[in-house]
């Protein structure tokens, strides 16, 4: 089976020639290797031609002007013509067995619209945290963001074509939207337990750290939107994705009503009913949860800012 390795480039001098290395070590060999350099302005584009030469004709070079992470994937997929796909962001890397692994489950398991795999963050700091994507439900998973990660998951073209591939205006969330989609006209998942991909926590050039309200709000916004495609598909079958979705979503709102308690209440009143409960969990608080059954969330929020300036004088003091 071959499989086509699709690495979106912009600015990574630092870390490309690991990427690349880490796919021409792949187990396994049916590869073809596309690398679209969006509009680098660093040395990335001549490190990647310097790689040309040694991949023995594995891997191919596209240019373009710089359109995003979502564009250069979708200009990888309109290049290659392989059947299944593994998009590797150029700061990642995969281990030996990563590909074979994947294609070794499609193989026992039958056609798969995406394999799901498990995955090791890696922080600047040199501190990991392994993230498993093992829930059976896949509905669960991608409410919870254990439906893998985008260089961790091998994808089938048909379904990715079938979508229309990825949405390039999106600035987070975008293999997640992509996740929801492939499930929503139909697609399957198996789960890789197994870890073979490494994620690099980049302090720099994370959309996380440069827009975190704007990130939070596309997380609540497609959390709803899974939430709402399950209420219209069977809400009694889908009853506990559906809480979890708003659960989730909840806590994602009282983020935002940290900077910005406006927002927030224009977000739990667009989003969620006036009879959700918040459950004691996570970072809600029992006590929280009683305060805002009481008095709601708008007010429940007001009280909890004006405890928290108040620990913050006396701090102070």
């Amino acid at each position: 089976m071959k499989v086509a390795v699709i690495i979106p480039c912009y600015n990574v001098a630092e870390h490309v020639e690991a990427a690349v290395r880490s796919v021409l070590a792949q187990e396994h060999v049916d590869l073809e290797i596309v690398a679209v350099d969006d509009g680098s302005t660093d040395a990335t584009r001549s490190i990647l031609e310097r790689m040309v030469g040694e991949s023995n004709g594995r891997l191919r070079v596209v240019a373009q002007c710089q359109e995003g992470a979502s564009a250069a994937r979708n200009t990888g997929l309109r290049a290659s013509t392989s059947e299944y796909v593994q998009f590797l962001d150029a700061d990642d890397v995969l281990f030996p067995q990563k590909i074979a692994t994947q294609v070794a489950l499609i193989r026992t398991r039958g056609p798969a619209t995406i394999v799901a795999g498990s995955y090791r963050n890696r922080r600047p700091d040199g501190s990991v945290e392994d993230i498993e994507s093992s829930i059976v439900d896949p509905w669960q998973a991608l409410i919870l963001g254990r439906m893998g990660t985008t260089s961790a998951n091998l994808w089938q073209r048909a379904g990715l074509e079938s979508i229309g591939g990825w949405d390039e205006s999106l600035k987070s969330s975008q293999d997640h939207e992509l996740a929801f989609r492939l499930l929503r006209s139909g697609g399957n998942v198996i789960f890789d337990p197994s870890i073979h991909t490494e994620v690099l926590k980049r302090l720099e050039g994370s959309i996380s750290r440069q827009d975190p309200l704007g990130n939070w709000e596309r997380y609540i916004v497609l959390r709803a939107a899974i939430r709402d495609h399950l209420r219209t598909k069977d809400a009694s079958s889908f009853a506990s994705q559906m809480d979890a979705a708003e659960q989730l979503l909840f806590g994602a709102i009282r983020i935002i009503a940290h900077s910005d308690r406006s927002r927030a209440k224009e977000l739990f009143e667009e989003y969620l009913s006036p009879d959700f409960r918040p459950k004691a969990a996570g970072g809600v608080s029992a006590a929280y949860s009683c305060l805002y059954g009481w008095v709601g969330f708008d007010k429940a929020e007001a009280a909890v800012s004006a405890m928290d300036t108040l620990r913050h004088m006396i701090g102070k003091g």
